[in-house]
């Protein structure tokens, strides 16, 4: 995991949540609510039909499971985290081992957190305030910080 350094006012559950949140958004999987200790992301519903493959669900859920870990490290991976991975595996296991799939994920995950810092701290602050946010309020924080 990469070590960064960040504002001491902001705990590791809002980075780890936070991470989680910013992936989801530019994965293009919407958010349903945030708090200190859980991101409830969308449902792909219809994410295969309008023109994405499995290969790409299994990036945007592979990144969305080890965001939060890769802006905290050292936190660890929820229950939820670890079985978003292992459906993140299996999607892309139909083109290569899910062992090979998972170390790709990691790699894609640290990238992700350090081109987005920015904006997981920024949401970061703000759950910190707030302790919760609905998907909308996070939209909204995300939208101020491009």
């Amino acid at each position: 995991m990469i070590e960064t350094t960040t504002c001491e006012t902001i705990s590791d559950g809002s980075l780890h949540e936070a991470g989680h949140c910013v992936a989801a958004l530019r994965y293009g999987i919407g958010v349903r609510r945030v708090s200190l200790d859980e991101c409830e992301i969308e449902p792909p519903g219809d994410f295969l039909e309008q023109g994405r493959h499995h290969g790409a669900l299994a990036v945007g859920y592979g990144v969305i499971a080890l965001a939060g870990q890769a802006a905290a490290p050292k936190t660890v991976m929820s229950t939820s985290d670890q079985l978003l991975l292992a459906n993140a595996c299996f999607l892309g296991s139909f083109a290569d081992c899910p062992a090979e799939m998972s170390r790709a994920f990691s790699v894609l995950a640290e990238r992700f957190v350090l081109d987005h810092r920015e904006q997981i701290e920024m949401l970061a602050k703000v759950l910190e305030e707030r302790r919760s946010l609905s998907g909308v309020e996070v939209l909204e924080i995300i939208g101020r910080g491009q």
